[in-house]
C-alpha cells in the first residue's frame, strides 16, 4: 500500500493522516496517546505501520465467531 493511499484512507476514515498521527504519537482512531493502549511488541510494530493503537487495531480487526464461515477459506 502506498504511503499516499494510506494517508488518504486514514484521513477519510478518522480525520487524521497516518503519518501525522505517528509523528504525534497519537492513535489515528481514538486520538489518545498510543503508549496508553499498546501492550506488546506486535502492537508497537503495528502502530508504526497503521497509526492504530493496539486496542483500536484489535477492535477494527475483530471478527465475531458467528460471522466466520468455517466452510470458506480465510482469504
Amino acid at each position: 500500500m502506498s504511503k499516499y493511499f494510506k494517508n488518504r484512507l486514514s484521513k477519510a476514515l478518522y480525520g487524521m493522516e497516518t503519518d501525522d498521527a505517528i509523528s504525534k504519537n497519537l492513535c489515528v482512531r481514538c486520538k489518545q496517546p498510543a503508549y496508553k493502549n499498546i501492550y506488546s511488541e506486535a502492537g508497537k510494530r503495528e502502530f508504526k505501520i497503521s497509526g492504530l493503537c493496539e486496542r483500536c487495531f484489535d477492535e477494527v480487526t475483530y471478527i465475531e465467531e458467528d460471522d466466520f464461515d468455517h466452510d470458506e477459506p480465510a482469504f
